[in-house]
């Protein structure tokens, strides 16, 4: 079905993105923080938190003094003591504090500069322009790698930072893709050419041929032969309308068509992707459509392979990884979806968390 321009025999490891998660983290009608971790609640800080934040292995939360306090295996990590803005995902935390960029991975802090002009992050990387020399700088597995000095001004693009991949343009105007420590080549151009980056996977319309490519896991492969339009990227695939209009997602070498008809509010997350399809919500995940049959699914929220949303009665339901589960019947007046955590609050002081099946009363 594909042309394979080349294939890198690799071993593969399981990405830190799929590390279950199992924590989540709320506050009581006291401002005393608490969090749930596998089964087990625990106070955690005892006045109000200015931000909160959740990764798969950490909270993270800004004290009343506006401190940054990462809790990591059960102990208190301060990273800064400012901030400008507060960046977390799945596996990394990154904290700018005007041009100084900090970041927390696998419960250690690291200064990654002072001197930062732009930046991008995913779950697994960081990629910045720094001034000091004027290098294009990136973070990966514990250590920062000096790509290249950059003539005139780099504006980092978030949409070509991933999980695991990142795509930037050498001084030259070749387009090369980083997946796992390692770098290839994608193509070259004088023009800017749109490239989007996924975990373990980059989409894009090669200027050359005119076609659309993916490089999947150390291979490059044709998957149409004309462009397409409204690329986006999960974990592992790429959703695109292809030159007809028809939505479409590659995944594994494989190509599905998910409608001809004029399908609506697509959004790619994850693992997932939800769309309308003449009124009805549907699923892809794992290359199955589902559908969802409540017919209310309203401020709903995606990680993982799970997407929760509110019900008919006001309470939650959710699809988790292909199975359609009520989650609470009774009219909640907020809920959280945090990796495999469901944080239900009832009123200002009654709180539940459904994990593996059941609801944890608080």
């Amino acid at each position: 079905m594909f042309k394979t321009f080349f294939i890198l025999v690799t071993t593969m490891c399981i990405s830190n993105t799929l590390i279950s998660q199992n924590l989540t983290a709320f506050s009581d009608v006291n401002n005393r923080l608490y969090k749930f971790d596998n089964g087990v609640f625990s106070q955690i800080y005892y006045l109000e938190v200015k931000e909160l934040h959740i990764g798969n292995t950490y909270i993270a939360y800004v004290d009343n003094k506006g401190d940054i306090i990462v809790n990591y295996n059960g102990e208190d990590n301060m990273i800064a003591q400012t901030h400008t803005s507060i960046t977390p995902s799945d596996n990394l935390l990154l904290v700018q504090t005007a041009t100084v960029l900090r970041v927390f991975d696998k419960g250690k802090p690291h200064i990654l500069t002072s001197s930062a002009k732009s930046y991008a992050m995913n779950d697994s990387l960081v990629l910045w322009h720094d001034q000091i020399g004027n290098y294009l700088k990136y973070y990966y597995n514990n250590e920062v790698h000096e790509l290249m000095m950059v003539v005139g001004d780099y504006q980092v693009d978030q949409q070509k930072v991933g999980a695991n991949t990142f795509v930037f343009v050498d001084n030259i105007g070749t387009y090369q893709g980083f997946w796992r420590g390692q770098f290839y080549e994608l193509f070259s151009s004088n023009f800017p050419s749109a490239c989007v980056a996924g975990q373990d996977i980059i989409a894009f319309n090669d200027p050359n041929t005119r076609t659309f490519a993916v490089f999947d896991a150390g291979e490059l492969l044709d998957v149409e032969d004309q462009q397409v339009s409204n690329i986006r990227v999960g974990n592992g695939f790429a959703y695109y309308l292809d030159a007809s209009g028809t939505h479409k997602v590659y995944h594994k070498g494989e190509i599905q068509e998910l409608s001809f008809a004029d399908i609506t509010n697509v959004n790619v997350r994850d693992s997932m992707i939800f769309f309308n399809d003449i009124g009805i919500h549907k699923v892809w995940y794992n290359d199955q459509v589902y559908q969802i049959f409540n017919n209310r699914v309203e401020d709903y929220q995606i990680d993982g392979g799970i997407i929760a949303y509110r019900n008919n009665m006001g309470g939650v339901s959710a699809l988790v990884r292909g199975k359609e589960l009520l989650i609470e019947e009774s009219r909640v007046e907020s809920y959280r979806l945090n990796g495999n955590c469901i944080l239900l609050q009832y009123g200002p002081s009654s709180f539940g968390v459904w994990w593996r099946g059941k609801v944890y009363r608080f």
